[in-house]
């Protein structure tokens, strides 16, 4: 009982801060019925379509294959994967999933989200009790108050930003430390700590901790000198971070100049972005649902015994003028950036985030915390007239909220109501503070705190739906089993599909795809396979709509094919080109082809292909052209596509809009449009159709012979769709069915692939292949045989300059094909050739570090040497 009593006395909390919003939580799932205690899953929008495949790859990686840490060809076509770990998977909390295999992991994740929760009140209240600014339950009260935020709640499926949330108290610790003699490496080391698990919340941190360290001079300020020794301790702490952190920043800034850095906002509008009293609708409980994640205001919900502790702050005469005034201007620089086009950006780096706005708010909510703790620090008693003042302030912004409430989508009266209520318990709490016993005051403001970040986290929690354990894990499984069940007779090969659940697959089931979507995807990526008719956009590829030309040229090996519709292996392609492909195996429902046309990862091709002109708009066009400079066959003769016409086309229901052919009108608004198009095709050939941007987001249904044609619904350039194959003498009937009152069906083309010209491109282009003798993800060796002049070694790695190659033992510079691609000139003759990647400035970053820690190492233990010979 002693030892137990002892723990609690000193540690008991901490213990607390940790476990009540993990218990809280918990407790939430399963009443949700979280697997493995029923059948749903946290993982919702880009948890559920992006970062669960990014852990299953970080598994891989681990377990099984870690040059992958470096680079992997299971990111579209192949890409540099530092800057990916350097954004999404350097938090030693996915150590988690390693546990968690197969269908578990959905529960690795959960089970990440409940630990980093938990530390990130021990970390807030655990600033409190070194700082001396608070002591026993106020502890976890303000504890949960940071980890229950409204940003902590609403980016739940944001796992990555939020170890920010727990690194940002011990930097601000640190800060404070700054001011003590010998007191210097908490603030460096924690800020490099959290620039290497997530730069990007990271960068952020770092424009808080010059307004923070801005405000502390003010506090802390005694004489001049004192507050110059300050400086330039954060200072040198500031740089030693980012010294400490070089050997993943540097190789993952290029990287962002390679991707999300091209997207940099070029022109700043200085005006207001929204009304700010809109922000007051955020102090309500619940406020967040699916409508707030692309647009909506910051989430910098904190509970009303905070935000009444804020606002005293201010009008409490035993705080320093001084202080209250710096902090006022830190304050009105916070609010100002929530809503002020020009200081957004620049929390952002520049540029507008796409989706989640304001992703910089838990510093705010931090902020408001901070002063909240300082005035109770300074003058716990409250008294009537100041707490009047404040309790009228806020029931005025709920009444602004109350008054506008239709305008905002996740609040009803309910909630209203309920806000008011914890804002009369939390603003009597208050009144009780020095007055009564600690234990029943603080047990019962711990509560009340308690059970308001409860129902803002419930009300919050329960307007979100998310992705079922079930469709998640049946879908892994059948893919998972039928990659392993596919041959594994090439070196390298990649795999097509024509189902598909998130752009990330080929990471969730480790093999080699095309699909990908990451936002730090390099542009030229997308940019290529837009061109060839592939849907693409910004930071993705869906890979669902390949020809039988780009399914050899891109290596697609193998192919998986669902025989049935079914929700668990959802149809994303209409592929009727697999009846050229060989059937050879099958894993449950679903069928492996086997393409005998697919080219090797690199292969000798005619060097025309380095002075390629793209073609826009026309995607078969820019085939047939690629085609014809791979082979070096320019003939019309020779083109691999040629464009056909329709039989006859009838409207049902239509009308075509005056001056506008392409453009159709419904005539009945109440029946569906119908555009029909007949063809008949003359040879066994595979025919395909091209379709404009304007259909994207199931603008139409499109059907052929009565069935649905399966399309991605997303896509920004011109998209090529297979058709038929081997039908010939059989009428095709394409109905693009629509229900909306207009629609412009641009690039409507028909094609036929020339199977005779495509065989004799094929055959040339596999007649001398790079035989490789050993492949990983970042080392390739081979042999190549060249047998005439001016031809290069092509290859489908896309091309990055942390590529070196050796030819015959002898480095060369590898020329940029298609925009895209390596390629390497070579004279005629046998060749030896050598892939190595490294990611371009790692090499120098980790130099950097290791000399910034052997530096710090001398000086630490060479003061501390100094120091204790003077004392003797």
């Amino acid at each position: 009982m002693t030892r137990l009593y002892n723990y609690w006395h000193r540690h008991g909390f901490l213990t607390l801060s940790f476990l009540l919003p993990v218990i809280l939580l918990f407790i939430y799932g399963i009443m949700r019925h979280v697997f493995p205690f029923g059948g749903q899953t946290i993982m919702t929008v880009d948890l559920g379509q992006q970062y669960i495949d990014f852990f299953a790859y970080f598994r891989t990686t681990l377990l099984q294959h870690p040059s992958t840490f470096l680079y992997s060809f299971a990111k579209g076509l192949g890409g540099d994967m530092l800057g990916v770990w350097a954004y999404y998977l350097m938090s030693p909390f996915n150590l988690v999933v390693l546990l968690t295999p197969g269908k578990w992991l959905s529960f690795g994740v959960w089970l990440i989200v409940l630990l980093k929760t938990g530390c990130t009140s021990l970390s807030m209240a655990y600033y409190l009790k070194k700082t001396r600014l608070a002591t026993g339950w106020w502890l976890p009260t303000f504890g949960i108050a940071f980890a229950l935020s409204g940003f902590a709640i609403a980016n739940q499926f944001n796992i990555m930003w939020l170890d920010a949330l727990i690194w940002l108290p011990l930097i601000v610790l640190g800060i404070e430390q700054l001011f003590k003699p010998r007191h210097f490496w908490l603030y460096p080391i924690s800020l490099a700590i959290l620039l290497v698990v997530n730069y990007y919340m990271g960068y952020m941190v770092c424009l808080f901790v010059v307004a923070y360290f801005a405000w502390t001079l003010v506090c802390h300020h005694t004489t001049w000198r004192q507050t110059g020794r300050s400086i330039l301790k954060f200072i040198g702490g500031s740089l030693g971070a980012g010294l400490l952190a070089a050997w993943l920043l540097l190789p993952t800034f290029y990287q962002l100049t390679q991707s999300k850095g091209q997207y940099t906002i070029q022109k700043i509008h200085w005006k207001l972005e929204y009304n700010p009293l809109k922000m007051l609708s955020k102090l309500i409980v619940g406020n967040f649902n699916f409508d707030q994640m692309p647009k909506g205001e910051p989430n910098i919900f904190v509970g009303s015994l905070v935000l009444i502790l804020f606002l005293a702050y201010f009008f409490t005469k035993k705080i320093p003028l001084k202080d209250r005034l710096a902090a006022l201007v830190v304050t009105g620089f916070l609010g100002l950036s929530l809503c002020f086009e020009p200081l957004d950006l620049l929390w952002h780096g520049m540029q507008f985030p796409v989706w989640y706005p304001y992703r910089f708010s838990y510093v705010i909510s931090f902020w408001l915390i901070v002063l909240a703790v300082q005035r109770l620090h300074y003058q716990p008693r409250m008294n009537w007239p100041l707490l009047l003042w404040t309790f009228l302030l806020l029931i005025s912004g709920i009444g602004y909220t109350a008054k506008h409430l239709k305008s905002f989508t996740a609040l009803d009266n309910y909630q209203v109501y309920l806000s008011i209520g914890f804002l009369i318990l939390a603003s009597l709490a208050v009144l009780l503070i020095p007055r009564h016993f600690k234990l029943p005051v603080g047990c019962l403001i711990l509560i009340t705190v308690t059970l308001e970040m409860t129902a803002n986290a419930y009300i919050s929690l329960n307007q979100i739906s998310y992705v079922s354990q079930k469709d998640y894990a049946d879908y892994t499984v059948q893919l998972q089993k039928a990659i392993q069940t596919t041959p594994q007779k090439a070196a390298f090969q990649r795999i097509g599909k024509t189902f598909m659940r998130t752009k990330n697959d080929p990471m969730q089931a480790d093999y080699f795809g095309g699909s990908h979507f990451n936002s730090m995807l390099e542009p030229s990526y997308p940019n290529f396979m837009g061109q060839i008719g592939e849907p693409a956009g910004d930071g993705f590829v869906a890979d669902t709509n390949q020809t039988e030309f780009t399914d050899a040229f891109l290596s697609y090996r193998y192919y998986l094919n669902s025989q049935t519709v079914q929700a668990t292996v959802p149809k994303t392609s209409y592929k009727p080109d697999l009846v050229d492909y060989t059937p050879i195996k099958k894993a449950g429902d679903i069928e492996i082809y086997h393409n005998p046309n697919a080219l090797a990862l690199g292969f000798a091709a005619s060097n025309q292909i380095l002075k390629h002109k793209k073609t826009a708009d026309y995607p078969l066009i820019e085939q047939n052209n690629i085609a014809a400079e791979l082979s070096g066959q320019t003939g019309v003769n020779q083109q691999l596509f040629n464009l056909e016409f329709f039989n006859t086309v009838t409207y049902q229901n239509v009308k075509q809009k005056p001056k506008l052919n392409e453009t159709f009108l419904k005539i009945d608004s109440k029946k569906d449009g119908h555009v029909i198009y007949t063809f008949t095709p003359t040879t066994n050939d595979a025919y395909y159709l091209t379709l404009g941007s304007s259909l994207e987001k199931n603008a139409v249904r499109i059907t052929i012979n009565g069935q649905t044609v399966q399309q991605y619904d997303t896509f920004r350039d011109p998209v090529v769709v297979n058709l038929a194959n081997h039908v010939k003498g059989q009428t095709q009937t394409l109905d693009f069915a629509f229900s909306k009152s207009e629609i412009w069906l641009q690039n409507i083309n028909l094609y036929r692939l020339n199977t005779q010209n495509f065989q004799q491109t094929i055959q040339k282009l596999q007649a001398n292949p790079l035989k490789i003798t050993h492949f990983s993800n970042r080392r390739i060796t081979g042999t190549i045989k060249i047998t005439k002049q001016k031809q290069v070694l092509m290859t489908t790695i896309p091309y990055s300059p942390g590529w070196q190659v050796k030819v015959d033992g002898q480095a060369v510079k590898p020329k940029k094909a298609l925009k895209n691609f390596l390629a390497v000139p070579l004279k005629k003759g046998q060749h030896k050739i050598q892939f190595t990647y490294t990611p371009p400035y790692l090499k120098l970053g980790l130099l950097i570090s290791g000399l910034t820690i052997l530096v710090s190492l001398i000086g630490h233990f060479g003061w501390r040497f100094y120091r204790h010979r003077r004392l003797f």
